[in-house]
């Protein structure tokens, strides 16, 4: 739209401000502006003064006035002004068919400089008479038509008014945006007169800043927070200091700060942290006047995220900002705490906490000094850890292997404290108990984590590296090549790469040059490897190529020594490996107990229940069973047979090298005395010198011992039948003496047995030389039986058959009857415990020593077979059969 002179154009020359001028009067005309003609007069002088005066009563609303005086300047000279006045009139009077027409005229009349103006006015009365779409296409078709870009701008303020008109504020604003671009070389003052031809609705100054406000709010109402923060920006960007700075703009910007603040509320409620993150980080791009919170926010979405910088530099950034502006600092210096926790740079992290502790108790605030109750101060959790370090040290191995590359020592209970309380887990503990009450058990469970070790078990191969040679180089890194120690160092790297910190080797964790070392060592192994986190098994003669059906674990050398019993049965986690360091089957359970294939071959090989192989206790198996599984054990030193069982029957014996077969006597003497386990002394073979009563191997009880046949469910109906032969008198005071009987003891060699006695009368050997006897026995008749001793063929008074299972002949617990129940006939009880004595049993005899210092003692007689005699008849007199305790070397 080409400016043309005042004398070319038609229309009236009007001036950008003196139009703002009049848009702000508020009467009819101003004489300044325009001279309103006589409208009798039709010179054509009058012609621009009736056009004007025309527009004047379109701006007041005076609709029919400027119809006919429009179509008065028509009548004097047709102009398109005056067909515009005239187009406006009959529009605002409702009848924009009409006007569009006019405009045909009004296009006819028009300069043709001035077509491009016509045709932009006419698309607004097709917008005002509700044609939009046609209208907003027309615009965008002399958009695109138009060379000049006085028109393109013009152009582009009425397609924004357009779309503002449709609240469709996006487009509005492109399109005003897209005019701005324009606007530095362009007048726009045909504006002017569009806003004077359609009056207020058409104004278009301020549009843009207008626009844009309205497409903030919309996008605000509507929740689109992200987009009125953009559209926000916009407005900050295009104007100047003095809109900036304007209290409307703050207002945006505090909604917008808000809404974008809960909305990252909200992501970080609902652990939607990569949008908490960004919502937060675009309601900083708005510089909010106290961006602490929203730092503190967006440090915890961040360190939620696993981004513990970005925290940290929030955290940091917090704190800065609170010091600045003279606010507590306590909600940054948490966050700085948590983000230094995640580093785990533990130190720094004790240091915030303790800022953030100081700032807390310094407050003047009392509801933040309250918020103290929420933390615990490193002093009180080193206090906690500090006092459980014992407890939980007292469990481990005396010494144990640093496994750590670069170290490799053998470290004392001292040692392994001190490096606990330097190193990294000591402040991860305080560290991490900063935020919540001391929990008791959580400590112990994470001091206790640093302590765990890895216990050792394999077979001795020739000369294993001691603990003397590992001190000697410091390290068992540091040890010569050999097989035997690289075996160790092997042993190492796997426990290092399980996870593991401590290790223990039998071979060279015990000073065995030292006495009280070693016996304390052996005295508590079976613990250690109870505790322990786990067993590694190595099996020097297994081969990787071993399959399942080779059963390579039941022929391991391993399974025959006997320390390794009580290994595999204490621990709680075992994995086996092969020759190759690798494990074995390749089986990749974690622990080899809850393998189905390597528990199942355990189990068959040891012949016990698959239970017992998962979780052994001391308790779960009878001492007969235990000793059955040691029996086929062996060990290159005597004692160790007897040492290697002190946890599987929780002894508490002494252990001294030196003593040979004394050992095991000590072992079993101990376990009948706490036991009463008369199954120890149920064997046939030889007897060790440390008394009669005990064998001299354990390989004895891999027989199964006589079991006389149940008569439980037979009694009730012999206790109901007639018992002519039974004389319950003699019956009552025989129980009485049995149940009278003390509880056996065995200490100090001497064996003091409670048991039923029976004398031999006479005795004869059956066949001369071959140790074959037969013996006519009190009570029970004659007895047949094989010794491996002589028998005193002219003295057989001091032989005795001893019945010792007492405990089979009284009621048993649980049982139908009591003994302690006085409401059960005595007589009753005395008749089942005759009938019990009445089965065969397995006799052992005794023989009465002559000598000065052993006087009234019995040594136990060899026998290569059990004695089991028929029991003793019902008619026998109870009398005359001597209940007592035997005293036996």
């Amino acid at each position: 739209m080409k400016r043309e002179s005042s004398e070319d154009k038609p229309s009236p020359s009007l001036g950008i401000s003196d139009f703002k001028r009049w848009m702000r009067e508020s009467s009819v005309a101003d004489s300044t502006l325009v001279s309103i003609p006589d409208p009798s007069t039709s010179s054509s002088d009058n012609h621009h003064r009736l056009v004007h005066n025309a527009l004047v009563h379109v701006r007041s609303k005076d609709w029919s006035s400027a119809y006919a005086i429009a179509r008065k300047s028509i009548e004097t000279q047709p102009s398109a002004m005056g067909y515009i006045a005239k187009a406006v009139a009959q529009i605002r009077m409702s009848e924009p068919e009409k006007a569009v027409q006019i405009f045909d005229f009004a296009f006819a009349n028009c300069n043709p400089h001035e077509s491009d103006l016509i045709l932009l006015i006419k698309t607004i009365v097709l917008f005002v008479a509700r044609k939009c779409d046609t209208a907003i296409s027309r615009v965008r078709d002399l958009i695109a038509d138009s060379r000049e870009n006085e028109t393109k701008y013009c152009c582009f303020q009425v397609l924004g008014k357009m779309y503002l008109m449709q609240e469709d504020y996006a487009r509005a604003v492109q399109s005003l945006e897209e005019g701005q671009r324009l606007a530095s070389a362009c007048i726009g003052s045909d504006l002017a007169t569009i806003s004077l031809i359609f009056g207020f609705e058409w104004n278009f100054d301020g549009l843009l800043i207008k626009v844009q406000r309205r497409h903030f709010e919309d996008l605000y109402i509507s929740g689109r927070a992200e987009e009125a923060k953009e559209a926000l920006l916009k407005i900050l960007d295009t104007f100047g200091e003095d809109i900036r700075a304007s209290n409307w703009v703050t207002d945006l910007k505090r909604k917008c700060i808000d809404q974008l603040e809960k909305l990252g509320d909200t992501g970080l409620s609902a652990k939607e942290y990569d949008n908490a993150i960004a919502h937060y980080t675009s309601a900083l791009s708005l510089n909010p006047s106290n961006p602490t919170d929203i730092l503190v926010q967006r440090s915890k979405a961040q360190a939620l995220n696993g981004s513990w910088k970005d925290a940290l530099a929030d955290a940091n950034e917090a704190i800065e900002q609170s010091n600045e502006r003279g606010l507590s600092a306590h909600p940054g210096y948490e966050r700085k705490y948590a983000a230094l926790h995640g580093l785990e740079n533990y130190g720094e992290a004790i240091n915030a906490l303790l800022g953030l502790l100081s700032i807390i108790e310094k407050s003047p605030d009392e509801k933040i000094r309250r918020l103290r109750a929420n933390y615990t101060a490193p002093s009180e959790t080193t206090t906690e850890i500090i006092s459980v370090i014992p407890e939980i040290s007292r469990l481990c191995p005396r010494i144990l292997i640093h496994v750590e590359e670069g170290d490799g020592r053998l470290c004392d209970e001292h040692e392994r404290i001190e490096m606990f309380k330097s190193g990294t887990l000591f402040k991860k503990i305080i560290s991490e108990t900063a935020m919540t009450k001391i929990d008791h058990a959580q400590i112990r469970q994470s001091v206790a984590k640093y302590f765990k070790w890895i216990m050792f078990s394999h077979t001795w191969e020739g000369r294993e590296p001691t603990f003397k040679d590992v001190n000697l180089v410091h390290s068992v890194w540091e040890l010569d090549e050999s097989p035997l120690n690289e075996k160790l160092r092997q042993f190492c790297r796997t426990a290092r790469e399980a996870g593991h910190r401590w290790a223990w080797s039998d071979t060279c964790c015990i000073d065995k040059e030292t006495s009280t070392t070693l016996d304390q060592s052996l005295v508590s192994m079976y613990r250690w490897y109870e505790k322990a986190a786990e067993t590694l098994i190595y099996l020097a003669d297994v081969l990787p190529s071993a399959e399942p059906d080779d059963f390579a674990l039941t022929n391991s050398r391993w399974m025959t020594r006997a320390w390794t019993l009580q290994e595999l049965l204490a621990s709680k986690v075992i994995r086996f490996y092969n020759r190759d360091w690798k494990l074995y089957l390749n089986d990749a359970h974690v622990n080899h107990k809850d393998s189905p294939t390597i528990r199942d071959e355990l189990a068959k090989a040891m012949g016990v229940a698959a239970e017992t192989i998962i979780s052994f206790q001391p308790e779960d198996l009878g001492v007969r069973e235990k000793l059955r599984l040691a029996s086929r054990r062996n060990a290159k030193e005597v004692e160790d047979i007897a040492y290697s069982l002190l946890g599987i029957f929780s002894s508490d014996i002494k252990p001294h090298y030196g003593v040979g077969k004394r050992a095991l006597g000590q072992l079993l003497e101990n376990i009948v005395d706490r036991t009463g386990d008369l199954t120890v002394i149920a064997w046939i073979g030889k007897s060790m010198p440390y008394n009669s009563a005990l064998p001299d191997s354990l390989l004895v009880y891999s027989q199964v011992p006589y079991s006389p046949p149940s008569m439980e469910d037979k009694l009730d109906t012999r206790v109901a039948e007639p018992r002519p032969q039974f004389a319950p008198q003699d019956g009552i005071s025989f129980r009485c003496k049995i149940i009278q009987l003390p509880q056996i003891t065995f200490s100090n060699r001497r064996l003091k047995l409670p048991c039923i006695m029976f004398t031999v009368q006479k005795i004869d050997e059956i066949r001369p030389g071959e140790k074959l006897y037969r013996a006519t026995v009190s009570s029970l008749g004659e007895v047949e039986f094989r010794t491996a001793d002589v028998m005193p063929m002219t003295q057989p008074w001091r032989l005795v058959f001893a019945h010792p299972w007492i405990t089979d002949l009284r009621e048993p617990p649980g049982g139908p009857m009591s003994e302690y129940d006085p409401q059960v006939d005595t007589s009753v009880l005395a008749f089942r415990l005759i009938s019990r004595l009445g089965r065969p049993f397995n006799a052992l005899l005794f023989q009465l020593q002559l000598d000065k210092l052993s006087y009234r003692k019995y040594k136990r007689v060899a026998a290569e077979h059990e004695i089991i005699v028929p029991g003793v008849p019902h008619k026998t007199d109870y009398n005359n059969i001597n209940v007592d305790v035997l005293e036996v070397v």
